[in-house]
């Protein structure tokens, strides 16, 4: 029971996708990029979808000021992509980068 577990969630998380950033969020390059989990109850529900963050990337490499610009449905997946895109991490640079997005597509189909 506890391997179908662990294949069930790997499977969701392969389900997964991060869709391509703007030409923008590709100037800084990206060292460290977590997905984010699928919620339970859209997964319970059978409920697909995306969200887009927009967010700021300091001199540091730590993303800042992370906010869902566009979802579908909305507020089904803001939680899950704020938390994981906090944990992202880029390269230092000697300015901040401002307007990057992402958008991270969600499906549980193969």
């Amino acid at each position: 029971m506890k391997t179908t577990g662990i294949l069930f969630m790997a499977a969701a998380m392969t389900a997964m996708s991060f869709a391509a950033a703007p030409a923008m969020a590709q100037d800084r390059e990206r060292t460290a990029a977590e997905a984010p989990a699928y919620p339970r109850g859209a997964e319970r529900r059978g409920v697909e979808g995306y969200a887009v963050v927009e967010y700021t990337v300091n001199e540091a490499g730590e993303v800042t000021n992370p906010v869902v610009v566009e979802a579908s449905p909305e507020g089904v997946f803001d939680r899950a992509v704020l938390r994981a895109i906090e944990r992202w991490a880029y390269a230092p640079a000697a300015t901040a980068t401002d307007g990057m997005q992402q958008r991270f597509d969600f499906s549980l189909g193969g």
